[in-house]
């Protein structure tokens, strides 16, 4: 199937596409409208021309498991997961010696963790990428899939005898060794088969079709290459657990091998199915199998926390920028947002495309707003451009006095001395009644002394402060800053 890229994101798989304006969007661009009532349903906009947009294919979104393979070895690797692997693994492990008794907690373990994988692989075809919880409903219920499933490797294994039988008096004929490759070609054949079957058997829970050679060929078929691959794959899966037991029996003891044997086939189970899972997501539409655009989170695309009304706006702006459409983007922001951007990513987008369109009042104005968002986050070094190209346009500006005071104190930690002195000396020379007018002066002195290497200037900042605010609580600080400058000469 060949994929439809976004029309304004060419690197990013769309979702969505509009037969009026015949562009893609991926969730990126695309405009939400929250439906309301008891399903929360959402209707999807084309954010050009604000009708419906069609969906694609979700697995136009899909990229193929063999460009995720590290991802598929790490996710058992959560705290839950890698808890029932080791509790289960324990109980294997106490359980290994032969006895009826033992032998029927042995196969009720290695039931419930079949039913995990089980679960793990309906999760997985259905779009998430996490493992599900381990409860009641993942563990206990619709317990007889796993009877299905053992049945499944019943009839494999006499499937096997039945082929080791024939082929061993077919020998007698055709000679040994063509008898015994007869044979291999048939094992290979069933182990090709066997993950169909239990495809078939999650897509649609019944036995029968699972057990129908044909049914399970036609799926193998439609998979095509994909699906010889995941055999590839699972081929290593299977063998592991058993190679590793090999190598660890002669260097530990008996207790601890099997339970590192018992661990590493809970692991590579689960590992396994969660494979076979996404191949299901991954052909899905040729086999089948619904998958909910809404539940499924394989999509690299990030979700975006604003409101749906700025998402909306962010969106068609975007769209407005990638055709050059700059004035008509800064002027969809004003009229949507009346100048009240709560957005971080919206006011950054407006700035700039206030700065493109030379507008340097509206851009003055509104960096007020945008300096006090961009400190509130903590983006002081974006701050301190925005402050400097305003300084730039307008040697005047000066933003709201404990804005201007930060962005003073961000150009002294980030080593701009000459930029601190200057938003230090504006700040004090626009706010003379700010409470944080002598701190100032205080953290000038500190600038001139520790970084520009001047005490006279210092020393002169500091007697300023203390001659101005002789009674404020920072005066001591003052004065025994001034007398270790003195005492250094």
């Amino acid at each position: 199937m060949e994929k439809t890229y976004c029309s304004y994101h060419p690197t990013k798989p769309a979702l969505w596409y509009c037969e009026g304006c015949n562009a893609a969007f991926c969730p990126d661009c695309v405009t939400r409208r929250d439906l309301g009532g008891n399903r929360k349903s959402t209707l999807y906009l084309c954010p050009k021309c604000g009708s419906a947009a069609g969906s694609l294919p979700v697995q136009n979104l899909i990229e193929p498991f063999w460009n995720r393979l590290p991802r598929f070895f790490a996710y058992p690797f959560t705290t839950t997961v890698v808890v029932f692997m080791l509790v289960l693994s324990l109980f294997m492990t106490l359980f290994s010696a032969p006895g009826l008794i033992s032998g029927i907690i042995q196969m009720l373990l290695f039931g419930v963790l079949l039913k995990y994988c089980f679960a793990v692989l309906r999760h997985t075809a259905r779009g998430n990428m996490n493992p599900p919880d381990i409860d009641e409903h993942t563990i206990v219920d619709d317990f007889i899939i796993v009877a299905k499933y053992w049945f499944l490797g019943a009839v494999f294994v006499a499937a096997g005898m039945l082929c080791l039988t024939v082929c061993t008096r077919l020998s007698l004929d055709i000679g040994f060794t063509a008898g015994m490759g007869l044979f291999a070609a048939c094992i290979v054949g069933l182990l090709l088969l066997f993950p169909a079957e239990v495809i078939v058997l999650a897509a649609n829970g019944r036995l029968l079709s699972a057990l129908n050679p044909a049914v399970s060929l036609r799926m193998a078929v439609r998979m095509g290459s994909s699906y010889l691959l995941m055999n590839f794959f699972l081929l290593f899966l299977y063998l592991a657990p058993g190679t590793l037991g090999y190598f660890l029996r002669p260097y530990s003891p008996g207790f601890a091998s099997t339970f590192l044997l018992a661990l590493a086939n809970c692991y590579y189970s689960v590992v396994a199915h969660h494979l076979m899972g996404y191949v299901i997501l991954q052909n899905h539409d040729t086999i089948g199998f619904d998958v909910d655009i809404e539940e499924q989170n394989v999509c690299a695309a990030r979700r975006d926390r604003l409101d749906d009304t700025s998402k909306g706006v962010l969106n068609a702006v975007n769209i407005l920028i990638k055709e050059g459409k700059h004035g008509e983007a800064a002027d969809l922001i004003r009229e949507e947002t009346h100048g009240d951007i709560a957005n971080p990513e919206l006011a950054e987008r407006y700035h700039q495309l206030l700065k493109l369109t030379q507008k340097d009042r509206d851009m003055l104005e509104h960096a007020q707003r945008y300096l006090e968002l961009l400190t509130r986050a903590g983006s002081m070094e974006t701050a301190r451009n925005v402050y400097l190209e305003c300084v730039a346009a307008d040697p005047s500006f000066n933003p709201r006095a404990q804005i201007l005071f930060k962005i003073a104190r961000s150009f002294s930690e980030g080593g701009n001395s000459r930029a601190a002195l200057e938003a230090y000396n504006r700040f004090i020379r626009s706010s003379p009644e700010d409470p944080l007018v002598p701190k100032a002066y205080f953290l000038a002195a500190n600038v001139f002394y520790e970084k520009m290497l001047s005490p006279e200037k210092a020393v002169k900042t500091l007697k300023r402060l203390m001659r101005k605010f002789p009674d404020n609580e920072i005066i001591p600080y003052a004065e025994k800053f001034l007398r270790r400058i003195e005492q250094h000469g």
